[in-house]
């Protein structure tokens, strides 16, 4: 297997460590603060995110995939990034401390003001780590990435609940974010052998910038409209309303947020150093959606079949109002790997102004779903998030096909199999919903699920299980694998 392959497999197995170890964590402690808490106070720290989502937006600037695209990154590149994030951390977070009355009144909401000036302090913090967090990624040590976020993540973990038990209510929440970044700052320091040089390159700045810039924008554009739904019902409903999608929205994002991000992370550096090879990076990313489909589809489908005994068992009865806003994300978010990876791909073909162009045109239909979908109050707005998500795969799909002569009518045809049996898996699993006990119910959907889907999976030869073998034998070399055969 060559270099690079490993490279990439072991990558992904770390990155996996990474997202799905840490997002364990951070679940556990949703759960254990969402029986200690109330919905309100998840809505009033949802209210802050499109604010802190969008500075860290401007502080990345795009530098981070600029460093990863550019094959020969020197010392004064690194250092002069690095500068730049700490001086664009420390304008934006000036900028919300003395904006956050502002803040207060447009949420109607006087406990934001001092909220928004604890908490935005991260926006500083995170900036003296960012640089070591991309030298790590370049170097595909994945491993290292994994043990500073697994770590950072416990900690701010137990310091959240403990101040929860302590009735500190949604400073609790607020300690627990700050934690994480503080934690991981201090841990990659700790870690990296990397420093900066005291000089800062106009030079590497405008070089980085020319391909940063357009990410920059895609990025402002991006967080803007994600978190942009936040803004809207905690404007135009109330914090226990948005505390009600928050919490839906968290849950739903935990799966397929992580999984897109831990094959983004990895792929983008790995497809990076084959980008002029079309015919190998195309055979990549085929094998790549398909791999993705056969753990995302059946993951969402199955979610949203067992949304109301789960939530009942795992958080209460106090969080049953998310369980339709649950269900209809896990819709959307069904395809959102899909349309994520080939964004992926134009970041690795250097196509940052393609990338900022459809980030526009996509952003339009959002802006109408929203103005449609508010007639039909927050469900409205997430059926909304369907059609778009949609929309942004055709689209992104497209230009992919363009780029690498892979065409949507192509990918359509590579996920349709599994899509089908992920259907039949799911009208298996509803059987569990004539079962009162819900526990029993649950219990009984989760195995019928995972039963059915492997089942037919095999029936039908899927390329991931075969593939998924493969990578098994490289991240876990033993004779046992000799035998496994698909």
């Amino acid at each position: 297997m060559s270099d690079l392959k490993s490279k990439t497999i072991k990558g992904v197995f770390w990155s996996f460590v990474e997202k799905f170890g840490s997002q364990f964590i951070l679940l556990i402690s949703q759960i254990i603060l969402a029986r200690l808490l109330e919905p309100r106070d998840f809505g009033l720290l949802g209210m802050l995110a499109i604010f802190i989502a969008v500075s860290q937006a401007f502080i990345d600037s795009g530098f981070d995939n600029a460093l990863i695209q550019k094959k020969n990154a020197d010392q004064t590149d690194f250092s002069t990034v690095f500068f730049f994030n700490i001086s664009i951390g420390l304008v934006l977070y000036l900028i919300l401390f003395f904006t956050a009355p502002l803040i207060a009144d447009f949420f109607r909401t006087p406990e934001l003001v001092d909220l928004t000036r604890v908490v935005c302090l991260i926006l500083v913090i995170n900036s003296f780590g960012l640089i070591q967090f991309v030298k790590f990624k370049i170097d595909m040590n994945f491993k290292a990435i994994a043990q500073v976020v697994v770590t950072a993540n416990i900690l701010s973990a137990v310091l959240g609940i403990g101040l929860a038990l302590l009735n500190f209510g949604v400073w609790a929440l607020a300690a627990q974010v700050m934690g994480i970044y503080v934690f991981r700052t201090l841990l990659f320091w700790v870690k990296s052998s990397w420093r900066p040089s005291m000089v800062f390159s106009i030079k590497s700045f405008k070089g980085l910038f020319n391909f940063g810039s357009k990410l920059l924008l895609s990025g402002l554009i991006s967080q803007t409209f994600e978190n942009i739904y936040l803004l809207v019902i905690g404007r135009m409903f109330s914090a226990t309303a948005l505390g009600f999608y928050d919490q839906a929205k968290k849950f739903q994002q935990v799966p397929v947020a992580t999984l897109a991000q831990v094959v983004g992370n990895v792929t983008f550096p790995a497809f990076s150093k084959i980008q002029d090879e079309n015919e190998r990076l195309r055979m990549g990313f085929r094998k790549l959606i398909k791999l993705l489909v056969f753990i995302n589809f059946p993951l969402m489908i199955g979610l949203a079949v067992m949304a109301e005994p789960l939530f009942s068992i795992v958080l209460g009865e106090k969080w049953m109002p998310s369980v339709p806003y649950f269900q209809l994300l896990c819709i959307a978010g069904m395809i959102y790997t899909l349309h994520s990876s080939n964004l992926n791909i134009l970041k690795v073909k250097g196509r940052s102004d393609l990338f900022l162009y459809l980030e526009i045109i996509k952003k339009v239909f959002v802006v109408l779903a929203i103005v449609i979908g508010l007639q039909w109050g927050i469900m409205g707005l997430i059926v909304g998030q369907i059609v778009t998500s949609f929309i942004s795969f055709f689209i992104n799909a497209y230009y992919t096909g363009k780029l690498i002569s892979y065409s949507t009518i192509n990918q359509i045809k590579d996920v349709s199999q599994t899509f089908l049996i992920t259907l039949v898996s799911a009208a298996v699993m509803s059987i569990g919903w004539l079962i009162q006990n819900q526990i029993l119910s649950l219990s009984f959907q989760i195995l019928a699920g995972i039963g059915t889907y492997l089942l037919l999976a095999c029936a039908t030869k899927q390329e991931a299980v075969s593939d998924g073998i493969l990578i098994l034998k490289e991240i876990i070399p033993t004779r046992r694998w000799k035998n496994v055969k698909y």
